[in-house]
């Protein structure tokens, strides 16, 4: 078995080759099918020889007008049937092996995205590196990647096979077939750049028809519906166009590689013709009869099929090795082992620090913030209140990194917050409208303690007043909470951030819309993280703001600009 050239880099990497080293190894997730479908091939390069074979005997006993032709037609039915079912026990495999592949790699990638490491991505591009770029992975790997193993093999089969008959026929082929693979090198260039140009099209169209669809309500208040159908249509034709390019260049490929087959053919034929007609003496000689030119005439097809199914999948690598320039990146953050224990581990709280923040939205001329500081000391209690629309949700995503500074910098202890490209952990967020994962309530709180037992997972929600529940940990949810009522979501948000281990808290209106004896026992789970983490709470409630250490009152002036006030309690 030749070595694979994918699994050579994966052994050897070059230089900047991580997107094609990242590409050669995910042929780990199916490698059995993968072997199974080369075996497949193998066998079926076999099958056709032993066919072409068959009926080259059954048609020279006819010829002959030999009686005895059951022989052979019971042999060749038996190939056949043997070929036929062969062939489709490599479909289901290669089937079976880039479905393999590409679930995966999606799986990767949602974990990736669950951890935030996506947070540089689009929706749209997310979209479609969930979707097309994993499946892309796939059908390289049981598609071009062993195709390239398979032609090299099933080509020295039947060079064997053509030499041992007649060595002018296997001349002919060992010297046409190059002209397939060399085709393939000069438009290769030319393949990915266009398949690049397309996957870079789709990502693009994903994102922004997903950013129409969310702002659909304003596009109508505003009149732009028009506007807008004809800038998607504009994008649409733009990937359609694209996408057209890269089919046809595969289609010129494969229709210029059928005729360099097509020429062979014809060549042997000629050749096989003219020794028949003794019109010409090199070769074998007299052992070139009718059954044996007939014998080389059908090999010459079966010779040149792996190298033109090799050829017609030369798309599938272009499209898979611009999907890995996506995501060997986007995967490349090694994944932690999970925390074993039951209990969360408290890390040791940050202080929280902002220095010269200068902060304003893209639609708004005046700056919302403007060379605000303030310093929030270790384990302390922040509580930020203010009117609504003066900015307490805007500043607790400054602070978690969520949003970045136009200028000035936030810092948690001595190191700088960055737009969050990946999860460390250090801090959890629980917000007004808190996002969650089909399945069950402990699923969801699972998501952040893997290893919590059910007893720990009974005691938070305890502590957040969602002991109640007739289905317990079984409740069903869907993204938006359904299965609970808004304030019920509310305080489950809270509680998964309670049973992390985070060391930084950030709380939007933990405790709106609960009545007194709720927000009492609420308050009473908060008081207990005090110290030993840091909190950051937004809230308009004055029984929540008794929890402070530190209060923060945020003043909105006529020029719309926010005044910090930070006073120590």
């Amino acid at each position: 078995m030749p070595p694979d050239s994918d699994q050579f880099h994966a052994a050897h990497p070059p230089e900047g080759s991580a997107p094609l080293h990242w590409l050669a190894a995910q042929s780990r997730h199916a490698r059995l099918l993968l072997r199974t479908v080369y075996v497949t091939a193998l066998l079926d390069t076999a099958l056709a020889v032993a066919q072409a074979a068959l009926l080259a005997w059954l048609a020279a006993q006819l010829i002959n007008g030999s009686t005895s032709l059951w022989q052979p037609a019971w042999l060749l039915l038996l190939v056949l049937t043997v070929r036929t079912l062969n062939s489709a026990l490599r479909a289901r495999q290669g089937a079976g092996a880039a479905a393999d592949i590409s679930r995966a790699v999606r799986d990767e990638v949602v974990a990736a995205l669950l951890r935030g490491q996506g947070a540089a991505l689009t929706p749209g591009e997310a979209s479609t590196a969930l979707l097309e770029q994993s499946d892309a992975v796939g059908r390289y790997h049981a598609g071009f990647a062993t195709q390239r193993r398979i032609a090299a093999m099933a080509t020295l089969l039947f060079l064997v096979a053509a030499f041992s008959t007649d060595w002018i026929v296997g001349l002919i082929l060992l010297l046409t077939a190059p002209l397939i693979p060399l085709f393939m090198i000069l438009v290769g260039t030319g393949a990915q750049r266009a398949a690049d140009r397309q996957l870079d099209s789709l990502r693009f169209l994903g994102g922004y028809f997903l950013d129409r669809l969310r702002g659909v309500l304003t596009l109508r208040a505003f009149a732009r519906e028009q506007a807008e159908q004809h800038a998607v249509q504009v994008s649409t034709d733009d990937f359609r166009r694209r996408t057209m390019k890269v089919l046809r260049i595969a289609f010129l490929t494969s229709a210029v590689l059928e005729l360099f087959a097509a020429l062979a053919v014809a060549l042997v034929a000629l050749y096989v013709g003219l020794h028949l007609l003794n019109l010409i003496a090199i070769g074998p000689g007299p052992a070139l009869h009718f059954g044996t030119g007939l014998f080389l005439l059908l090999l010459a097809p079966e010779f040149y099929q792996p190298l033109r199914q090799l050829a017609a999948g030369y798309h599938e690598r272009a499209a898979a090795r611009a999907a890995a320039d996506v995501l060997a990146p986007l995967l490349a953050t090694p994944v932690m082992p999970p925390d074993t224990s039951t209990a969360p581990i408290i890390r040791q709280a940050p202080s929280v620090t902002l220095a010269n923040v200068h902060f304003r939205y893209p639609e708004n001329d005046q700056p919302l913030l403007d060379n605000a500081s303030l310093h929030l000391p270790a384990g302390a209690c922040l509580v930020i209140r203010g009117d609504s629309g003066t900015g307490k949700s805007t500043l607790l995503k400054l602070i978690a990194g969520l949003l970045t500074p136009d200028s000035g910098q936030v810092l948690h202890d001595d190191r700088v917050v960055a737009p969050l490209s990946h999860s460390t952990g250090a801090l959890a967020w629980a917000g007004q409208h808190p996002w969650f994962v089909h399945g069950t309530l402990a699923d969801n709180l699972r998501l952040v303690a893997p290893a919590a037992d059910d007893d720990t997972l009974h005691a938070v929600l305890a502590q957040c007043g969602l002991d109640n529940l007739s289905s317990g940990l079984a409740t069903p949810l869907d993204e938006n909470g359904g299965g609970l009522s808004g304030g019920q979501g509310r305080r489950l948000g809270l509680a998964r951030a309670l049973l992390s281990d985070a060391p930084l808290l950030l709380l939007d209106e933990p405790t709106a819309e609960l009545d007194p004896a709720m927000e009492a026992r609420v308050l009473d789970a908060l008081r207990a993280q005090i110290g030993h983490r840091t909190v950051v709470i937004a809230t308009h409630s004055a029984t929540c703001a008794a929890l402070a250490n530190h209060s923060l009152w945020l003043n909105q002036e006529a020029d719309g600009q926010i005044s910090l006030e930070v006073a120590h309690v």
